[in-house]
């Protein structure tokens, strides 16, 4: 079952009748999954989350060799490189692909985290123990019952709730299978670039202009720039854009701030450059995005 995308997210991915697409095509599941190569390359500012429940996969993953067997959980940024699948055993797994906005909107405190793990200590492959897989199983069945049940308005709260929870499962279990690299047995450029995102997370106001953010670095807004393609294939703009969009979500969804005291929390010069903002990166003015949904 598919339901309808929109704006910049229509074509998420190709889907078949086993997909199932939530809310602006932010969510799209896979129920068995046994060809990669069907929904790879990912589109740009999509993660994938797979975990392999039969079989084998094994595939060079940015050059190296990987085997995915069944209990491997396999998080893949859309920068990633993948190619020469082989499977083995009738190997199949469930897949979630995750935009980058929703990930960070329902993680949100432990976005800085996520990014460490995911984009500086590049940990894309764990083992989940027999309890945590059913625990990922069980949060995956509440999920998949919730979307097919559209018999009523959809219980949208219910659902983030459900993909905060089953985030943030996965997410300490990331930590856990990290190296716990500090910063002095890391590389400078990782360093740089852990740091540039801890500031961006750490700032109020997240839309500064990149050569602010460089000069407290000590280094070039170009040189920053090319830190962040290394590590993620997005652009120091890219990267602020997107912390600043989260923050202006999260706060017309959970606040009550009023829209003039938002555009002024986030550091907008006045309503009229805080509503172009949003009409552009969230496709509709403050308020319809505010009462939507």
């Amino acid at each position: 079952m598919a339901y309808n995308v929109e704006n910049d997210q229509k074509g998420y991915i190709e889907f078949s009748n086993s997909v199932v697409d939530y809310a602006e095509g932010d969510v799209v599941i896979f129920d068995s999954l046994s060809d990669f190569s069907s929904v790879y390359p990912l589109k740009s500012k999509t993660i994938a989350i797979a975990l392999c429940y039969h079989g084998s996969m094994s595939l060079k993953f940015n050059g190296k060799d990987m085997k995915m067997t069944v209990g491997d959980v396999l998080v893949c940024p859309s920068n990633i490189k993948m190619e020469d699948f082989l499977y083995e055993d009738r190997f199949h797994c469930k897949m979630m692909c995750l935009s980058e906005h929703i990930i960070q909107g329902l993680l949100r405190e432990k976005m800085e985290s996520w990014n460490h793990v995911v984009y500086i200590e590049r940990v894309n492959k764990i083992r989940l123990s027999e309890g945590c897989m059913e625990e990922i199983d069980f949060y995956y069945a509440l999920i998949r019952a919730k979307l097919q049940n559209r018999r009523r308005t959809p219980q949208y709260p219910i659902l983030q709730s459900l993909l905060r929870a089953m985030l943030l499962e996965l997410c300490f279990t990331l930590e856990e299978a990290s190296s716990g690299q500090s910063d002095h047995h890391l590389s400078q450029g990782k360093v740089l670039f852990n740091r540039f995102l801890s500031m961006i997370s750490n700032n109020e106001v997240k839309r500064q202009p990149i050569a602010r953010y460089a000069s407290q670095l000590a280094i070039t807004p170009k040189y920053l720039t090319m830190l962040c393609l290394k590590y993620s294939n997005k652009t120091a703009s890219d990267w602020v854009v997107q912390y600043t969009t989260e923050d202006i979500r999260y706060y017309l969804k959970a606040s009550n701030l009023s829209i003039k005291e938002i555009s002024a929390k986030l550091g907008f010069a006045n309503m009229s450059h805080f509503g172009s903002y949003v009409r552009k990166h969230l496709h509709k003015s403050p308020s319809e995005f505010r009462k939507w949904r």
